[in-house]
C-alpha cells in the first residue's frame, strides 16, 4: 500500500478486531453472532480515521481517494481477521467450530468454508457501505456565501 496511515489503521482495524473477538470468547460469547455488529463498529472507526488521514494530507480532497483508502483499509483488515480466525477456528479451538457448525444447518457438509466466507464477505460489505456513510463528512459544501452571491 502507498499511503503509511491506511496501513497503519489497517493493521490496527485487524488486531482490534482480532482482541475482540478473544474478549467475547473469554467472556462465553463467542457463538452470539449478534456481537458481530460491534466488527462494523471498530471497521468503521478505523475507515473514518484513514479518511480523515486521507483529507488532513490533501491540499485538494479528492472523494475517489478517500474511498478507495476507505475500502483498501478494510479490506486488508478483513483478510487479516479471517486470516486469524481460520486458524483459530480449525486449529487452535475447534470446540468452537463444532459448537458453530451446530446453528449453521444451510451450510452442508462445508460448513468450515461457510464461516470463513462469512466473515470476509461480511467484512467486505462493511469496508464498502462505511466509506459511503463517513465521506459526505468532508465533501465541500456548494452552498457557501460566496456561490449564494453569485446567484
Amino acid at each position: 500500500m502507498k499511503n503509511t496511515h491506511t496501513t497503519k489503521y489497517s493493521i490496527l482495524m485487524g488486531i482490534a478486531l482480532i482482541v475482540y473477538f478473544l474478549i467475547i470468547n473469554t467472556l462465553g460469547f463467542a457463538t452470539q453472532s449478534y456481537l458481530s455488529i460491534f466488527n462494523a463498529v471498530i471497521v468503521g472507526v478505523g475507515i473514518f480515521y484513514v479518511i480523515r488521514d486521507t483529507h488532513k494530507n490533501k491540499e485538494e480532497f479528492d472523494y475517489f481517494e478517500g474511498f478507495v483508502s476507505g475500502i483498501k483499509s478494510g479490506f486488508v483488515a478483513t483478510l487479516i481477521f479471517t486470516v486469524f480466525m481460520a486458524i483459530y477456528l480449525f486449529e487452535i479451538d475447534l470446540e468452537l467450530a463444532q459448537e458453530l457448525k451446530k446453528q449453521i444447518t444451510t451450510a452442508g457438509d462445508g460448513v468450515e468454508f461457510a464461516l470463513l466466507i462469512f466473515i470476509l464477505l461480511s467484512g467486505f460489505a462493511t469496508s464498502i457501505v462505511t466509506p459511503l456513510l463517513i465521506l459526505p463528512i468532508y465533501q465541500k459544501s456548494w452552498n457557501t456565501k460566496e456561490t449564494r452571491g453569485r446567484q
